[in-house]
């Protein structure tokens, strides 16, 4: 009798026994979309108008303004204005260090873009995406703790290239470690325009697992759902049609078990 385990195949994956499949919504969203209506809201808090240096001494004050207007700022400069959390100065100073071309201080370029970015900066996420796909640098562990922190932030401020970032990262648990929980809460909370794309293609490999355990069955599962909701028209179809099937056949086998 011909053994009936055969490589991975569509077929194959509708055969395979799932007892249940857990919808989109069953994931905890990564950035909710909606407040409780029981929070009580914010209080508003009037603030005197200030400038976005104002809390910087005089001297970083006008090292600033120089460096606004293109004029010569210092490295010692730069620095002070980054160890003080102003977000041009550390985007500036990163730039600088990256310029030096040594990949030994790729780290330091990491930790003082995540400063500019966690500093409303939008536009460093791109160069920190860089260095984080740079498999040949070494990276500070603390550096990369505070990369993932102003990640999520510009995330959750709708930063698609953060976003789409982060999935990847996560998909390859190589810098982060595992975070396939917060993965799935990426997907599903709709932010992002590869999420349905993304999650289907991580449900098929998935599936495409003999040796899977029934948890990475039902994470499959839950891919499939998110790509049903978060998809392309395309990717919605196939994710809905894939769902259909694994549900029948899993109903059929359960019905053979029970006879």
């Amino acid at each position: 009798m011909p053994d009936p385990v055969k490589p991975f195949t569509v077929s194959a994956i509708l055969a395979l026994s799932l007892a249940v499949a857990w919808p989109a919504h069953a994931v905890k969203p990564f950035f909710p979309r909606n407040p409780p209506e029981t929070a009580e809201p914010a209080k508003l808090v009037k603030r005197k108008t200030i400038g976005p240096a104002s809390h910087l001494p005089i001297a970083l004050q006008t090292a600033r303004k120089r460096l606004l207007a293109g004029k010569r700022v210092s490295y010692a400069e730069l620095q002070a204005l980054a160890d003080a959390r102003d977000g041009v100065g550390a985007f500036k100073l990163a730039e600088r260090i990256q310029k030096q071309g040594d990949p030994k201080l790729a780290t330091d370029a990491l930790h003082y873009f995540a400063i500019a970015a966690y500093q409303d900066r939008g536009y460093a996420v791109r160069h920190m995406l860089d260095i984080l796909g740079n498999d040949s640098l070494q990276l500070s562990p603390s550096h990369l703790e505070s990369a993932e922190a102003a990640l999520r932030l510009q995330a959750r401020k709708g930063n698609e290239q953060a976003v789409e970032g982060l999935i990847r990262l996560y998909s390859e648990g190589r810098l982060f470690g595992d975070k396939r929980g917060e993965l799935e809460a990426l997907l599903a909370s709709g932010t992002g325009k590869k999420n349905g794309d993304t999650a289907f293609k991580l449900a098929i490999l998935l599936l495409s697992d003999r040796d899977r355990t029934p948890e990475q069955t039902e994470q499959a599962t839950r891919f499939l759902a998110i790509a049903e909701e978060n998809g392309s028209i395309g990717m919605k179809a196939a994710a809905s049609n894939l769902l259909a099937q694994l549900q029948t056949k899993s109903s059929e086998t359960t019905a053979e078990v029970q006879q």
